[in-house]
């Protein structure tokens, strides 16, 4: 429960979150700084590290500025190689960062080959210098070969993501249902590689990704679980997902739980079928043949749970028993009723056997409400709103969508394996 607070699936504050791990550390590259150190001739190189997508920082002195815990914005690359050392507010920055004087700095940016900023390779001398270009050439394509390095160290982790999805599968051979599927597609994601049809689901069942546009999504979450544990999305846009055959309209038997849906105290079966993609509910329990949904997980599930409240129970005629005001102090002559929807007034009057409404045009039609207990009065005027109202389900129409999407928001879904 813990971790799923820390990566937020779910909505409770921890008191000392995770901070993100990068597995790649900048004192791994020391061999590297202390060679620029001496085609520089400089005293103390640095080498920070950033990931722009988390804000995760790492920094690292040769030799060690024990204290110093980044360096002033001032000094990293602005595109030219070596940064202009004057001005006081820079003097003030170096104090403020702990740094010592420096008459002398340079900084090299790091690139990944798509040109995404990882760091910094930065020297720094408390004696004003003047490199030649031939130096700083040297320095550049150094800063290139330090680039490809921790680009390289970033495959390791994708390397590693794949035995692990390896040991996965291999113990799903062995167990069937041992490995989640969630946490396989997680991994099979992870590694570089698209997800299976199942594995999708579950994944977005889960939490962990999302569906847009045809492409497989990871959600924040989903992200951050990665992110802390060193791996780096080799396609952070995500995966697209091959387009389905035009197939026959499946078959109620094709259809297989995949998951359980409570609305309210009403549990539903899922079901989702393999070859065509399409969604079917029934209530749980009930054998009952499946019902074709129109929504699927492209919609999201306060869609799908919208359509079967839609589907289950007359959500129209609820949310007008529901929304609707008796106006108990208009004046009104004995026994009718006055009631107002948003704006739409209707006068009822009679009884279950002998009922009539009465809209804006003035004139008296009569319903029937045979069907209404005698006790239920809201029951009653809510039927003769249908009446008195032309065209009324159709006004309200959107006013009950997003009526049905609230109480489908209150709804759990827990998915079913085997």
């Amino acid at each position: 429960m813990a971790v799923a607070h820390l990566y937020g699936l779910k909505p409770a504050a921890t008191d000392a979150p995770r901070a993100p791990r990068m597995f790649v550390e900048p004192e791994d590259f020391a061999s590297v700084a202390d060679l620029a150190r001496s085609i520089a001739g400089v005293e103390r190189a640095c080498i920070r590290l950033q990931d722009e997508e988390t804000g995760e920082m790492r920094i690292a002195f040769f030799p060690a500025l024990p204290g110093v815990a980044d360096i002033p914005p001032t000094l990293l690359p602005n595109g030219r190689g070596l940064s202009q050392m004057d001005g006081p507010s820079l003097t003030q920055e170096m104090a403020a960062a702990g740094l010592p004087d420096l008459a002398f700095w340079a900084g090299f940016a790091l690139k990944s080959p798509n040109g995404r900023v990882l760091g910094v390779l930065g020297l720094m001398d408390a004696t004003h210098r003047h490199l030649p270009e031939a130096v700083l050439q040297q320095l550049n394509q150094l800063a290139g070969i330090l680039s490809v390095g921790i680009g390289m160290a970033a495959s390791v982790i994708r390397v590693l993501a794949r035995q692990t999805l390896g040991v996965i599968e291999d113990v799903a051979e062995v167990e069937e249902g041992a490995a989640s599927p969630a946490l396989t597609g997680l991994m099979r994601y992870a590694s570089g590689r698209l997800p299976s049809s199942a594995e999708a689901m579950a994944m977005r069942i889960a939490g962990l990704a999302d569906l847009s546009d045809g492409a497989l999504l990871l959600t924040p979450p989903a992200k951050a679980i990665l992110y802390t544990h060193g791996f780096r999305l080799s396609n952070p846009q995500g995966m697209k997902l091959p387009e389905p055959d035009a197939v026959p309209e499946p078959e109620p038997e094709a259809f297989r739980p995949m998951a359980r849906l409570r609305i309210g105290e009403v549990h539903h079966d899922i079901a989702r079928d393999e070859e065509t993609d399409k969604f079917a509910f029934r209530i749980t329990g009930s054998g009952q043949d499946w019902v074709l949904l129109d929504n699927g997980l492209e919609e999201g599930w306060p869609e799908m749970a919208a359509e079967i409240i839609k589907r289950t129970r007359n959500a129209t005629f609820d949310y007008v028993r529901m929304h609707m005001i008796h106006k108990r102090d208009a004046d009104m002559p004995a026994g009718e009723f006055l009631y107002d929807l948003y704006g739409m007034e209707w006068s009822v009057r009679g009884s279950p056997a002998m009922a009539e409404a009465r809209g804006a045009d003035g004139v008296w039609r009569a319903f029937e409400a045979g069907d209404i207990a005698a006790d239920a009065p809201r029951d009653f005027s809510a039927r003769a709103a249908f009446t008195a109202i032309p065209g009324l389900a159709e006004r309200i129409a959107a006013d009950v969508h997003e009526w049905s999407k609230r109480i489908a928001a209150g709804s759990e879904i827990t998915p079913v394996f085997g």
